[in-house]
């Protein structure tokens, strides 16, 4: 029951966290959001329900891809919430890796991990087009000028 409960409120909390960063968000923060999540639906359906117990080689391998990817979003735009959300995400895929070395780790410590750098990596999200919101609230309450900087 209670890996139920976490799927669930993993699931809720990646709808919040990417939905809010589609519609409120600047552009690297609408990206982020769609990348996870692409990446949450490539993991549910790349998962090998058959052996759960064993290492997620093709969820591992999106994960590393997804790390790669904030990475390069995070030298293109700089911004803090993106560097935490690579540091975390680097870290989701570290999990992986470290599972993959070593099976004998046990899923519930593997699982535990997964999903805190996870949540972690939706609160940097979350917390970047919360910025990015603000941000544009305090343009939009600024006169008007000739010169209008992409967001």
């Amino acid at each position: 029951m209670w890996p139920i409960i976490l799927a669930l409120a993993g699931a809720l909390a990646m709808v919040l966290a990417c939905g809010y960063a589609m519609v409120k968000g600047d552009r690297p923060a609408r990206w982020c959001g769609m990348l996870i999540a692409l990446a949450w639906v490539g993991s549910f359906l790349l998962q090998d329900r058959q052996h759960n117990q064993a290492p997620q080689y093709a969820v591992a391998g999106l994960d590393v891809l997804l790390s790669l990817v904030f990475l390069g979003l995070t030298l293109r735009f700089r911004r803090l919430w993106l560097v935490i959300a690579s540091a975390s995400q680097l870290l989701t895929a570290a999990t992986h890796v470290a599972f993959v070395l070593d099976p004998r780790i046990l899923a519930l410590g593997f699982m535990t991990a997964y999903y805190v750098w996870s949540y972690v990596t939706l609160l940097a999200l979350a917390w970047g087009t919360w910025q990015a919101a603000r941000a544009r609230r305090g343009v939009d309450k600024q006169p008007q000028t000739s010169v209008r900087y992409p967001t």
